[in-house]
C-alpha cells in the first residue's frame, strides 16, 4: 500500500484521499478516524449536519468549501468536525437568518437515512 503524503498536522490533503484497500486500509483507516474523533471532539457526517444547524445542504457545502468547516472522508461520506459544528451552532445568528430547530422526529428520520448509506460504505461490508 502506498503512503499518502500528509500536511504538518498529520491530515490528507484535500483531493488526496484514498480508499483502504484490504485488512490493512482498513485497519489504517480506522485508525485515522479515531485519531481524528479524538482531536475534533467528534465527527459528524456531512449529510446530517444541514439538519442540525437548520441551513439548507448547499449552504453546508457552501461553509465547506469556504473553510469554516474541516472536513475528511472515510468510509466513502464526508465528515465534519463535530466542535467546530457545535460553535458555529452557538453562534448568536441575526433575526432572518435560518433560525430553524428540527424536530426529533425529523433527526431521526435523517439518521436513519444516512446509517444504511454509511453500513453500504464501509470497507469489508458489503461496500468497495
Amino acid at each position: 500500500m502506498t503512503k499518502i503524503a500528509t500536511t504538518a498536522t498529520g491530515e490528507v490533503p484535500r483531493g488526496k484521499e484514498k480508499l483502504a484497500t484490504g485488512i490493512r486500509g482498513v485497519l489504517d483507516q480506522t485508525r485515522e478516524f479515531f485519531r481524528i474523533v479524538k482531536l475534533h471532539g467528534g465527527l459528524v457526517p456531512m449529510s446530517t449536519v444541514a439538519t442540525v444547524l437548520g441551513v439548507s445542504r448547499q449552504r453546508v457545502h457552501q461553509l465547506v468549501e469556504e473553510g469554516t468547516f474541516s472536513h475528511w472522508t472515510f468510509y466513502g461520506m464526508k465528515w465534519l468536525s463535530q466542535n467546530e459544528v457545535v460553535s458555529f451552532a452557538k453562534l448568536n445568528r441575526r433575526a432572518g437568518e435560518n433560525q430553524f430547530r428540527p424536530s426529533v422526529k425529523q433527526m431521526w428520520k435523517d439518521s436513519r437515512k444516512v446509517g444504511p448509506e454509511f453500513m453500504k460504505n464501509r470497507p469489508g461490508r458489503g461496500g468497495s
